[in-house]
């Protein structure tokens, strides 16, 4: 009988020590439950997104290296809506003022103008004039690469899959060894 009493007590004992256990354990719970959500803090910007900034988008625009003679990219923030009208002319035009980067260079004159851009079957036909065929104070930059710096560009908008050059409205133009008239694709990397 001593030994049953005995038991009793322990397990009397054991369950008392487990309740206030679980007792502890789920006053702990509660509690952090309400420091968490007392600790909530309201998020304040320091200042309002504006129109102007939700509107910016990521461009791409290859140049040369003027060390090592390699293509890179260079991207930019600009205002989507500049290239509602014509993104063609957008991103060729701001390709002609150069890149920011002093070590980068599109090898050609700045005095280049865009003639006219005509899409045609995902080519973009790009007639600039006769400046076109002038290099940076005929600096040694392989023209095919001037070549694919446009065609890098301007295959970044989806709707681009090759690029096709004029020049004065004429085709069968060669720059340096390169026949401009040709349809160049954008090389797999």
């Amino acid at each position: 009988m001593k030994k049953i009493k005995i038991n009793k007590k322990i397990i009397i004992i054991s369950a008392v020590i487990l309740l206030v256990i679980l007792l502890i354990i789920l006053w702990s719970f509660i509690n952090s439950d309400e420091e968490v959500i007392n600790n909530v803090q309201e998020i304040i910007p320091e200042e309002e997104i504006t129109d102007t900034q939700l509107r910016n988008t990521s461009i791409s625009l290859y140049f040369i290296n003027k060390n090592t003679g390699e293509i890179e990219v260079e991207s930019r923030i600009i205002d989507s809506k500049k290239l509602l009208e014509n993104p063609y002319k957008e991103l060729l035009n701001l390709w002609i003022k150069g890149p920011n980067n002093e070590l980068l260079t599109t090898g050609c004159s700045r005095e280049i103008n865009i003639n006219n851009i005509e899409i045609n079957k995902n080519c973009a036909i790009i007639d600039f004039n006769e400046k076109f065929l002038e290099k940076i104070n005929n600096e040694n930059i392989n023209e095919l690469k001037i070549i694919y710096c446009i065609v890098d560009t301007l295959t970044e908008l989806t709707e681009i899959d090759s690029v096709k050059i004029l020049i004065n409205g004429k085709d069968n133009i060669y720059f340096g060894n390169i026949n401009l008239s040709e349809e160049y694709f954008k090389l797999e990397e």
